[in-house]
């Protein structure tokens, strides 16, 4: 998920680790879209303003840690890891699912994906997986 300064983005693997943290963070990325498919649904009906989100998952090396002082404390991560699920986040289509490369090598089982290719503004084309549905077995 985008990284915004309301809502952070959930961390698989951090701070405690996990060892099926990739398919922990596919089964949490196909349950938001559900709900958020449902929520937009309700809205819709309603006449209200109906809404999509685009997840974007990738995994790599970061520095956690608690970051703040005491009047605010927060657990936060950094590095190139974070930066390029930021930007798989900022190309996934509405109501899509996009997989890095490294991610897809751990959940290629649980899913069927097509390859694509995303633009991205600072790191040029980046190979991805949109993820087209999530195997019955996962």
């Amino acid at each position: 998920l985008p990284n915004t300064a309301s809502k952070p983005s959930p961390v698989f693997g951090s701070p405690e680790p996990d060892a099926d943290q990739h398919r922990h963070a596919l089964m949490a990325a196909c349950e938001m879209q559900s709900i958020a498919a449902r929520i937009s649904e309700r809205r819709s009906k309603s006449g209200a303003v109906a809404c999509s989100l685009g997840i974007g998952l990738h995994s790599g090396h970061v520095l956690h840690g608690f970051i703040g002082g005491a009047e605010m404390l927060e657990f936060t991560v950094i590095g190139e890891a974070v930066n390029l699920a930021s930007r798989f986040c900022s190309t996934a289509p509405p109501g899509g699912i996009l997989l890095s490369p490294q991610v897809f090598q751990h959940v290629f089982q649980d899913v069927r994906a097509e390859p694509v290719v995303v633009e991205t503004k600072n790191e040029g084309k980046l190979n991805a997986y949109r993820v087209v549905e999530l195997k019955h077995s996962a």
